[in-house]
């Protein structure tokens, strides 16, 4: 019996993987048995415990291996991507591929209509209903044969090859009439048929898949694993019956036109193509789905653009621009058309590969202006703003004013859009080795670093009091940040209790240290600092002149630098040595010339 596992590598000669493990585990499991009952004195307990490890082992392999035999091969190169597109090779996604597979096996019997009898084929398989309302009534459940016939009891053989249901229904009751006398014969198709339709080209599976007349290309194309990546949609071929017939599926994806997917029947081909990435043509801008599409004679701007799912809100449908190159690559024309309400395209034209399709944006559509508050305002967030003329107090009133813990003059504006912009000569200095870097450059540096980007310069304490040159415009994306008030002075460093001290008007920087407890160990007095909170600017504490402390303030008292006494040492006993040689060359030449 050959094993039900498709891939050949997983078959262990003519059984199965699991039936073989069973046949194993069932051996050991008797050996077990035979040591349990054997009386034998000399059996070890040795032996005993090694059969029993083996067939936990085995047992374990009868769980784990049915699942890893299962498990889908993962197809290198391969991915999903947008029907009718093209794209790159990707990683093949087989969970994908095999839930829209169950999904298509899923719906296989399921119709999307009631079965249409004039277009219905009847042949080997299906099932009919016939039935006879005579003086006895008679029902026969009768499945064509594969030579498409059915027998009807009494009434003997009828040929439905090539009929339809409509054109078999007539000749059955026909046939009937014959021989019962019964006007109202009812035949009903109660079970379509199923066969099987072949697939090749550039699939996960070709080979064949079973379908049934309700069964559309795109449905045996799921059945057999999809589409490779290098598969063009477009170019499907589909034999029967020795003639062959173009299948573009690209309209069924893109807009649902059922004609450009058809059914399939028994013994069809279909052969899926490959992309040619040459072959292409693409579309731009304001439409639903911008981007390549695999080229198709009889292509046109309209079709283009209903296989792009149509234009965007913001488009601008009366100046698309279409561009013709040739195979260098250069322009040969360029015109511009139009789209109606109805969706058409005037004048339209047929494309050829290698054109473009531009649809325009409208400018700044339906594009909001906001501004954002934050901090001790009433009612922080996100306010809109008309352009040019929302100004800064306008914003102050919408957030319903200052709240009582608000620090107003600590208030910051800041002009987001200015963020954005690039300092090119901060850039070309970056660029610079430090070493050979100007004073002027080095200037530069420290003052980027210390400039706050952004912040607007606005006195809010003076546009409350009614001086409206503060009262600048705003812009779209700025920031009002208000933050809360403040009443200390912060100490830190090497200090002996570093922390928060309560501000004190006019006081000055010694006085906070002296409540943070004093210099620490190793604090460098002569290098203390203040750091202000607003700028960020730093003053040596001493020159109390050159600032004024305020709350949010910084007092920094840094830590000694170590001072290297051995590297010292060291030093001056080189020197000593190099002198004391340099006296003993001169003594040596003294006692020689003396000698002479």
């Amino acid at each position: 019996m050959r094993s039900s596992i498709d891939n050949p590598p997983y078959e262990f000669g003519s059984s199965s993987p699991i039936a073989l493990l069973t046949c194993i585990t069932g051996s050991f499991c008797r050996r077990i048995v035979h040591i349990v009952i054997d009386p034998h004195p000399t059996l070890s307990a040795e032996i005993a415990s090694r059969a029993v490890r083996r067939v936990f082992f085995f047992l374990l392999l009868l769980i784990v291996l049915p699942g890893a035999l299962t498990a889908q091969p993962v197809v290198p190169g391969e991915g999903p991507r947008a029907p009718g597109t093209t794209g790159d090779m990707v990683q093949y996604d087989t969970s994908g591929a095999r839930v829209a597979r169950e999904r298509t096996i899923e719906s296989a019997s399921l119709l999307e209509s009631p079965v249409d009898p004039a277009q219905y084929k009847l042949g080997p398989g299906d099932q009919l209903t016939i039935a006879i309302p005579s003086s006895d009534f008679r029902m026969f459940d009768l499945t064509v044969s594969p030579d498409a016939k059915i027998i009807i009891p009494r009434v003997g053989e009828v040929d439905l090859r090539g009929r339809t249901l409509a054109d078999g229904s007539k000749l059955i009751v026909d046939r009937i009439g014959r021989v019962f006398k019964a006007s109202d014969v009812a035949v009903s198709l109660k079970k379509i048929r199923q066969f099987k339709v072949s697939l090749i080209g550039a699939v996960i599976r070709p080979g064949t898949v079973t379908a049934t007349p309700a069964t559309r290309v795109s449905e045996v194309i799921d059945l057999g694993g999809g589409v490779m990546t290098t598969a063009s949609k477009r170019s499907v071929l589909l034999r029967r019956n020795g003639k062959a017939m173009e299948v573009d599926l690209l309209p069924y994806y893109a807009y649902g036109d059922l004609n450009a997917n058809p059914y399939v029947e028994g013994g069809d081909v279909i052969q899926v193509g490959v992309q040619d990435k040459k072959s292409v043509v693409a579309i731009y801008g304001a439409v639903q789905r911008p981007g390549e599409f695999p080229f198709r004679r009889g292509d046109s701007i309209s079709s283009l653009i209903r296989y792009s799912w149509g234009f965007a809100a913001d488009a601008v449908p009366d100046s698309i621009l279409v561009v013709s190159v040739n195979e260098h690559g250069d322009t040969l024309a360029h015109s511009f058309v139009r789209a109606t309400p109805d969706g058409s395209v005037v004048p339209d034209r047929e494309l050829a590969a290698g054109d473009r399709v531009f649809v325009r944006h409208i400018t700044d559509y339906r594009q909001t202006e906001d501004v954002v508050v934050a901090g001790e305002v009433l009612y922080p967030g996100t306010y809109p703003i008309e352009p040019g003329r929302t100004r800064l107090r306008d914003l102050i009133l919408s957030a319903g004013g200052f709240t009582s813990d608000a620090s107003i003059p600590d208030a910051v504006l800041i002009r987001r859009k200015v963020l954005q912009e690039k300092d090119t000569r901060y850039e070309l200095i970056q660029q610079i080795n430090p070493e050979k870097r100007s004073p002027e450059d080095i200037s530069y540096l420290r003052i980027k670093q210390t400039e706050r980007p952004g912040v607007m310069t606005v006195d809010i304490p003076k546009l409350l009091a009614g001086n409206e040159s503060e009262n600048i415009i705003l812009t779209d994306e700025d920031s009002l940040y208000v933050p809360a008030q403040k009443d200390f002075i912060k100490v830190t460093g090497k200090v002996k209790n570093p922390g928060n001290v309560r501000f004190r008007a006019g006081a000055g920087y010694e006085h906070y240290l002296q409540i943070a407890g004093g210099y620490g160990w190793r604090a460098d007095q002569s290098a203390t600092r203040v750091i202000k909170g607003k700028t960020g600017d730093t003053f040596p504490a001493s020159s109390e002149s050159n600032y004024t402390l305020e709350p949010g303030d910084q007092i920094f008292v840094p830590e000694e630098s170590e001072s290297n006494f051995w590297a010292g040492v060291a030093s001056v006993i080189t020197v000593v040595a190099q002198l004391g040689t340099i006296v003993a060359v001169i003594l040596s030449v003294q006692a020689s010339l003396k000698s002479k």
